[in-house]
């Protein structure tokens, strides 16, 4: 029988926020996490070695909010173990991740909270996040069917999977239970370390509620982060992060549909890394042989599909290097 929750205006809701170098955001991130409508919120500050000035503004933070935040000092040890930290630490019924460069509407706890009364400790919050570079009145929204409910985690995740969508881990609202249930971060993981988190959180919710007025503003990588998350290194992180999906959904749920979902998802990769890294494309494809879907699928926009079923996917990615 699944637990319920009751009222839910007493309830502590721990903010977990990973910090590495990021001197030039982190005032603003904190003041959308203090500036929460909803009043009973711990914040819970991991600095991973920043080298760049963030723990000093850190410390000052800390210093005037003594009974709000939690600051922990770890030497770098990568975004997953301090993460792991900060769920450690916190005290709260629900957790709220929140990246060091992004931002919450000021009611975006406490409509998520309201939302969530009275419903089993499986259901879990979302909301809209929208993109950002420096200034976040400057916002665009993206086109994605993810900002709406769903009957189940599971039902969301394929979502994700089928039509290359995303959420912003930072517009979920999770009670701390599900975040138990799916088990730490896995510290083995360079990048996509988020995705795969929440992959296993989604597998273990029940419905996926919606809140369309609550935001999380997520601010663009620059320049050198996205030539970082390309490197072969990052590459075979990526790749391994979505064998972990394989190995833990297929617990869960062994179906045509994960599967199918599955096999998008290795095409995906093959599509972001092609024509690089052969050796790693060459795993993706026998990950989908191994996968036994035998109807085809076809991924990204509405050109690239119809190259597809024309060409066949490979020559649509040979044919898209020319356009």
């Amino acid at each position: 029988m699944q637990e319920t929750r009751a009222k839910n205006q007493d309830s502590l809701v721990s903010i977990i926020i990973p910090v590495y170098n990021k001197a030039s955001f982190i005032k603003e991130t904190l003041e959308s996490a203090l500036g929460q409508t909803y009043p009973n919120t711990e914040i819970i500050l991991v600095d991973d070695g920043s080298t760049d000035g963030s723990f000093d503004i850190l410390k000052d933070y800390y210093k005037n909010y003594p009974d709000k935040i939690i600051l922990i000092d770890q030497e770098s040890q990568g975004v997953s173990v301090a993460t792991n930290k900060g769920i450690q630490a916190a005290k709260g019924e629900y957790i709220q991740f929140l990246d060091a460069d992004d931002l919450l509407s000021s009611n975006k706890i406490v409509n998520q909270l309201a939302l969530l009364e009275g419903q089993s400790e499986s259901v879990i919050a979302t909301c809209e996040w929208r993109m950002f570079q420096d200034d976040s009145n400057q916002f665009y929204s993206i086109p994605y069917d993810v900002f709406q409910g769903f009957e189940s985690g599971m039902d969301l995740l394929l979502r994700f999977w089928n039509h290359q969508e995303m959420m912003a881990i930072s517009s979920y609202l999770t009670h701390r239970s599900l975040i138990e249930k799916a088990g730490p971060w896995n510290e083995f993981l360079t990048i996509n370390q988020d995705g795969e988190f929440f992959a296993r959180v989604l597998m273990h919710a029940g419905q996926v509620l919606y809140e369309p007025k609550g935001k999380v503003f997520y601010r663009t990588p620059g320049e050198s982060n996205v030539s970082q998350q390309k490197s072969e290194k990052a590459m075979y992180s990526l790749l391994h992060s979505y064998r972990c999906y394989e190995r833990e959904v297929l617990k869960v749920e062994d179906s045509e549909r994960v599967r199918i979902g599955l096999k998008k998802v290795y095409q995906k990769f093959i599509y972001d890394v092609f024509p690089q890294y052969p050796h790693l494309i060459k795993e993706a494809e026998d990950q989908i042989k191994n996968l036994g879907i035998t109807p085809k699928t076809y991924i990204m926009g509405p050109k690239f599909q119809q190259l597809s079923r024309l060409f066949g996917f490979k020559n649509a990615l040979r044919l898209k290097r020319l356009i």
